[in-house]
């Protein structure tokens, strides 16, 4: 696949909602292809001999029901659609936690591919590729780059840093292995820049169609260890900020709570404003979730002077904190740590909040859910980061 780099607004960007009540093999495929069909159907976006990769959401090794990720019988539509239109489906992704065969077994992505023919794609090597922004190079994994075109797979979930995680955020696992965790280490403690590389990596990829799995959600302290939340919704487009736009939206968020939309919109990437993207099935309005539940939003880039913010970063700031009764000491949490801010001391964890860059990939990867969001004693007194908008 050719990478392009598109950095304007897309012309004319639609998103389609469609109710889908369960993960009923039948259901899910005639839910995700009349999501698709609105579209303008499968044929629009690849063509018969392409090689087509499927980049679902490989998290960490959990099974289906834990909604940590993309739910194997809506990968299964996918593969059925890409066959229909005589092209060839690759599936892969580059989990956060564990070798991508395990963590597809796991999820019960494997068994599917296996009774549907479908190829793995090797995440581990990886092609060093242009970008046109900001950020001078990516390294993206070489079969997201050899691939004629990527549908995109991502499952509905809150984030701990990025609020919520979609159709931008899962484009993210086409960089392999721990070289995710050197993008946190290079953008530190500013989570803007981070969303940035976020929206510009996903230019870049440009995949040429997003589904998002939201039958069943998560909410809470997501993305690896929040509550699946029951949504019953299939929601597809081009376009992956848009796709956010609208996913957001349905769960209460406005479009510039997210860091990954306010980046966009400054960058001059996809389409962020509501007014533009046109919504076809279901009104936004009519599948809105009144109380689905946020993580506790971080906000590290006060308007304050450099010496201030550093003697305040931890008054200021949410943090991860360690549940004890759950923590196991595996040292997940710690070997993943870009700044080496986890120690094990005395038959326990303790965070040095000095170096913790608050990228909470511990609280993201911990496959017990021993970690979670804490506020700084500030927040907690003042109340300035509400759970919902």
């Amino acid at each position: 696949m050719k990478i392009e780099c598109i950095l304007k607004m897309y012309m004319s960007t639609s998103v389609s909602i469609v109710r889908c009540g369960n993960y009923d093999p039948g259901l899910i495929h005639e839910k995700v292809k009349e999501a698709v069909d609105l579209l303008g159907g499968i044929h629009s976006f690849i063509k018969p001999g392409e090689k087509v990769l499927i980049k679902p959401n490989l998290l960490k090794a959990r099974p289906p029901d834990a909604a940590v990720t993309t739910h194997p019988e809506v990968v299964r539509a996918v593969i059925r659609l890409v066959r229909e239109a005589g092209s060839t489906p690759l599936v892969g992704d580059s989990p956060g936690i564990g070798e991508e065969e395990d963590v597809l077994r796991r999820a019960g992505i494997l068994e599917v591919m296996e009774e549907e023919g479908a190829s793995l794609a090797d995440f581990t090597e990886s092609a060093k590729v242009q970008g046109h922004g900001r950020f001078r190079y990516f390294e993206i994994a070489k079969s997201a780059v050899d691939a004629d075109a990527i549908i995109n797979l991502p499952k509905l979930k809150t984030h701990g840093m990025m609020v919520m995680t979609g159709a931008v955020k899962n484009l993210f696992g086409c960089v392999p292995g721990k070289r995710k965790v050197q993008w946190h280490f290079n953008t530190g403690i500013d989570h803007e820049s981070f969303a940035r590389m976020l929206v510009e990596l996903a230019a870049l990829i440009k995949p040429r169609l997003s589904i998002i799995d939201a039958v069943t959600a998560m909410e809470g302290n997501g993305p690896g260890s929040g509550d699946p939340r029951y949504m019953g919704l299939v929601i597809a487009g081009e376009d992956p900020v848009a796709l956010d736009v609208v996913s957001g939206m349905i769960v209460g968020l406005s479009p510039l709570h997210l860091p990954v939309i306010r980046a966009a919109r400054s960058a001059g990437i996809g389409e962020s404003r509501v007014e533009e993207i046109r919504v076809l099935g279901e009104k936004i309005d009519d599948v809105k979730v009144a109380d689905f539940r946020m993580p506790p939003m971080m906000n590290t880039e006060w308007p304050i002077p450099e010496w201030a913010r550093r003697h305040l970063k931890d008054a200021l700031t949410t943090r991860p904190v360690i549940n004890e009764a759950l923590c196991v000491l595996c040292g997940v949490c710690k070997n993943d740590c870009p700044r080496g801010a986890i120690k094990e001391m005395d038959g326990r964890l303790e965070i040095d909040y000095r170096n913790c860059i608050r990228c909470l990939c511990c609280q993201e990867f911990c496959p017990k859910g021993a970690i979670t969001v804490g506020k700084g004693w500030l927040l907690r007194l003042a109340g300035l980061i509400p759970v919902h908008p």
